[in-house]
C-alpha cells in the first residue's frame, strides 16, 4: 500500500516546503512501483513525463552511447530523478537501472511544475537539487578525462565507502564490469588494478566481498 506523502520518512527535502495540501495532491497523483534487480526504472530516450523518487535501495544512472555504456551515478533512497525534464525536456538523456530492490514513487512532471509555480521555497529547492545533479555530473568528467586508471579507481572505492556502504568492509553491488563502467576503464585494467591495491594491502577481495585496509593512502590516490 503507498504512504501518503505527508507521513514518508524517506522523502527528499524538497518536500518539505510542500503545505499539506500540497503533499495531499502529490499523494493522489503518484504511483509506488517496485523494481526487481536489473530491471530499467527508466529509459534513455523515452518520453520524460514523470519525476522519479527513491524510496529504498540502489540504482545506476548510466549513459549509452553506441554499443557503450557508461555509469555516471550511483542513487540510492532520498534521490530524486528526472528533474531536468522539468526545463521542458521531452525525453531522458539517460537511464537509471535497478542494482537491487528498489521501491519508486513516479510522479507526474506535470503535478510538480504545477505546484513550483505557486510555491517559491519549493520551486527553489528543485533547482537547487538540479543544481547539485549537473555539479556532479561536471566532477564527474573532469574526473573521468582528467585522471588516470588506478586514481580513477581509487576513487570510486573512497565514494563506495563514503557515501553508498558506509564502512569500510561490504559486499559491493556492483559487477566488475559495472566498475569499469563506471570508471571509465577496460574490464581488464580493473582487475589489474584492484589486484595492485591488494598486492599494495591497500584492500582486500575475496569475490563480491572488499574491504578497506588502507583508506587514507585510497583517498590521496584519488586526489
Amino acid at each position: 500500500m503507498a504512504t501518503h506523502c505527508s507521513n514518508c520518512l524517506n522523502r527528499s527535502s524538497c518536500f518539505n516546503e510542500l503545505t499539506l495540501n500540497e503533499l495531499d495532491k502529490v499523494s493522489h497523483n503518484k504511483v509506488e512501483i517496485s523494481y526487481k534487480k536489473g530491471e530499467t526504472i527508466i529509459k534513455q530516450r523515452s518520453f520524460a513525463s514523470h519525476i522519479y523518487f527513491i524510496k529504498s535501495g540502489w540504482a545506476k544512472v548510466t549513459i549509452e552511447n553506441d554499443s557503450k555504456t557508461l555509469i555516471i551515478e550511483l542513487v540510492g533512497k532520498g534521490s530524486m530523478l528526472g528533474v531536468t525534464s522539468l526545463n521542458h525536456k521531452e525525453i531522458y538523456n539517460f537511464s537509471v537501472v535497478a542494482l537491487n530492490d528498489v521501491r519508486v514513487c513516479e510522479i507526474n512532471t506535470n503535478i510538480i511544475s504545477t505546484i513550483m509555480k505557486n510555491n517559491i521555497n519549493f520551486s527553489s529547492n528543485i533547482m537547487k537539487n538540479l543544481n547539485t545533479t549537473i555539479d556532479n555530473l561536471l566532477k564527474k568528467i573532469i574526473s573521468l578525462y582528467h585522471k588516470k586508471t588506478n586514481e580513477k579507481i581509487a576513487e570510486m572505492l573512497v565514494m563506495l565507502t563514503d557515501n553508498i556502504y558506509l564502512k569500510r568492509s561490504f559486499t559491493i553491488t556492483l559487477s566488475r564490469k559495472e566498475m569499469a563502467e563506471y570508471t571509465n576503464v577496460a574490464t581488464e585494467n580493473l582487475v589489474r588494478a584492484l589486484k595492485e591495491f591488494e598486492a599494495k594491502k591497500l584492500i582486500t577481495l575475496k569475490g563480491k566481498n572488499i574491504t578497506i585496509l588502507d583508506y587514507d593512502s585510497l583517498v590521496a590516490l584519488s586526489k
